[in-house]
């Protein structure tokens, strides 16, 4: 089976995320490249994922939609909260940054619930005007409907591997049953809490609120376990990612060739 870029990029990260900031200046060779150390490895990971985004972008043949944009912009976010917790270990899961402050697992938690609220939502008001009606759906159908979307009750129990599969599991729900939306569609309201408001709105809460709580997350890293330069730099690489997954062009040639060079590099690293 041919790798994927993603699943290249899961192995380099996997042979890197916990190396020390010592071992960054390992010798590492790329051509002409030789006095940066390991750390180049993963900067020339980066490079080569931005150009592949470029390339894969002008080899499109059609416009993304709104919402193929507002969605994009959320997996964004998706990625940048991957690399905040590709070097978190199940041990730092339970331990508050401060008394009273939440620890890990707590704000894991509480993004995963919104995750799996907000798509409720927007699932809700899309049955309701693809059926015709435009008015506020009964409140008594609400819970019923809400049981469909709830989040499974062990998504955050264990280790950190059970947590990163939730939110991959939610994200990837979200993309899929979210993606045919229309451009009129954006603007029909969509009830919740703060009373009705445009799907569009809706939408963009999504990306928002992962940004507000991986802040939170980078907070409490701080304090249980600052970030080293292969973080930062793994960080930087699902960044990076998230561009060519959102590509609309497939390019298998060109994907196959980055998915390659990504995965033989982890490989070396490994030895």
């Amino acid at each position: 089976m041919t790798t994927s870029v993603t699943q290249a990029v899961e192995e380099l990260v996997r042979a890197t995320v916990d190396l020390s900031d010592q071992d960054m200046g390992r010798e590492w060779k790329w051509h002409e490249y030789d006095e940066e150390g390991l750390r180049f490895a993963l900067l020339m990971t980066h490079h080569e994922l931005r150009d592949l985004a470029v390339r894969l972008d002008a080899r499109a043949k059609s416009g993304l939609t709104q919402v193929d944009r507002i969605l994009a912009q959320y997996h964004q976010t998706y990625r940048d909260l991957s690399g905040a917790l590709a070097g978190v270990r199940s041990e730092d899961l339970d331990r508050a940054p401060a008394e009273g402050e939440w620890p890990l697992r707590e704000a894991l938690k509480h993004m995963l619930g919104a995750e799996h609220g907000f798509l409720a939502v927007n699932c809700y008001a899309l049955v309701h005007h693809r059926a015709g009606k435009h008015d506020e759906p009964p409140e008594e159908e609400w819970p019923e409907f809400r049981k469909a979307y709830a989040a499974p009750k062990d998504a955050v129990d264990g280790t950190i591997e059970n947590i990163r599969n939730s939110f991959f599991e939610i994200h990837r729900r979200v993309l899929r049953e979210l993606a045919d939306i229309t451009d009129a569609e954006l603007e029909q309201p969509a009830w919740f809490w703060d009373a009705a408001k445009p799907i569009r709105f809706r939408l963009h809460r999504f990306e928002e609120h992962l940004r507000q709580h991986t802040i939170q997350i980078d907070k409490t890293l701080a304090v249980i376990r600052p970030p080293t330069e292969a973080h930062r730099l793994v960080r930087n690489i699902y960044n990076a990612l998230a561009d060519v997954e959102s590509a609309s062009e497939t390019a298998g040639d060109l994907r196959a060739q980055a998915a390659a060079t990504i995965s033989e590099r982890a490989a070396a690293i490994a030895l």
